[in-house]
């Protein structure tokens, strides 16, 4: 017998109600990334619209500016183990945004800190351009660390759907979209 395949998940739950029901695990999240010093953070806002559940797996999402948090209503559907995981994934990715060149992904995907003065402004135009030009795998995994070294909690993915979970699961795999 193969593989489960990952399914389709609809909700009958608006997105002002959606909204409500995931609202306090992104805030628990995000009081952790503001407790960690990350104060650029209380920036990001949440916000909750249908179009963000494209595919079976896909339930939220983060402005490229770190500025906003999208979720589909779908995730309030979810296991809250998982919303807060991907909630702190989703995080990670604001961080990564509004620090922009600070954090990359260092040897066994931990993340590793750069900082502004330790770099020449011509180091550091190449770092940013370099930083720019990551791939995917490589801005979700660094979304994945940074959200690690600030909850403690090692994301995991699990299920058919490979979604986040905290402390379970496998390291995100290569291509994972």
């Amino acid at each position: 017998m193969g593989a489960a395949e990952c399914q389709d998940l609809a909700t009958e739950l608006t997105a002002d109600d959606a909204f409500l029901i995931v609202e306090p695990y992104y805030l628990a999240v995000q009081e952790i990334f503001l407790a960690a010093g990350l104060m650029l953070t209380k920036r990001t806002r949440l916000y909750c619209a249908p179009w963000v559940h494209d595919s079976p797996r896909h339930f939220a999402a983060c402005r490229d500016d770190g500025r906003g948090v999208v979720v589909a209503p779908e995730l309030a559907e979810l296991d809250e183990g998982i919303v807060l995981a991907v909630m702190a994934h989703e995080l990670g990715h604001a961080t990564d945004f509004l620090y922009p060149g600070r954090y990359a992904l260092g040897k066994e995907r931990k993340v590793l800190e750069r900082k502004r003065e330790d770099f020449t402004d011509a180091q550091w135009a190449r770092w940013i351009k370099s930083w720019e030009k990551r791939d995917h795998d490589a801005t979700e995994m660094t979304a994945d660390a940074i959200a690690e070294a600030v909850t403690g909690h090692r994301i995991g993915y699990v299920g058919p759907c490979q979604l986040q979970c905290f402390d379970a699961g496998k390291a995100r795999p290569q291509g994972l979209r």
